[in-house]
């Protein structure tokens, strides 16, 4: 992946995906209409605090506190990390899975706080579905457009549970969350273990950075 590719998917994915910073998964309160509409509301809500208090994008603990309610409950953060383990995920403990789930979530989340004024200003459109959703999946297209920079093609892969659309995995110009992960991970517990991986997104994940704060690895 070439590192302009790269910064994208950081932004996009980890806009959208930082939210199981704290807990596990949580339920939206109501049935939703459908895909569309809940990728809808979700960017909606999170621009409208945004517009009406900009000082939360300097504010690490309240920008926690707004992907936490925010986006989670659009998340079905179990399953995407069920798919970027794979084979791993199945050979795991209880313990380790959420070991592993606990310090993913904190490592997009860091990654959304170095990257969180690279996309204050982006636009996001989203795509009428272009097929009936089949099996309770579905995909669906947006073009997000950062502010000065050229539109970028994103997918979004959902499915539905207990009445309520998820997302399990999100895909920038082609590229997906869960496969540039897994490939990754893969080679790195094929090296030193699932719990070796476990320790290294922890100790990666001890600095938390400022808001904004410029991210020399992402």
């Amino acid at each position: 992946m070439n590192r302009a590719v790269k910064v994208i998917v950081h932004i996009t994915l980890a806009w959208l995906l930082a939210a199981g910073m704290i807990t596990g998964n949580a339920a939206p309160a109501r049935a939703d209409p459908g895909p569309v509409a809940v990728l809808e509301e979700m960017t909606e809500h999170i621009s409208d605090v945004v517009r009406r208090d900009t000082g939360i994008l300097k504010d690490p603990v309240r920008l926690r506190a707004l992907a936490n309610e925010g986006v989670l409950p659009y998340v079905d953060f179990e399953a995407l990390s069920r798919w970027v383990l794979g084979k791993h995920w199945r050979q795991a403990t209880p313990a380790q899975r959420d070991a592993f789930m606990a310090e993913f979530r904190e490592m997009l989340f860091l990654t959304y706080l170095r990257r969180v004024n690279a996309y204050r200003e982006t636009a996001v459109r989203f795509q009428p579905l272009r097929s009936v959703p089949q099996d309770g999946r579905v995909q669906v297209q947006a073009e997000v457009e950062p502010e000065g920079g050229p539109v970028v093609n994103v997918l979004f892969r959902m499915h539905r549970v207990n009445d309520h659309w998820l997302i399990y995995d999100v895909a920038v110009e082609g590229i997906s969350l869960v496969a540039t992960h897994r490939s990754g991970f893969s080679q790195e517990i094929s090296r030193n273990g699932l719990d070796g991986l476990i320790a290294r997104l922890a100790e990666m994940n001890q600095v938390e950075p400022q808001a904004g704060e410029k991210c020399t690895e992402c």
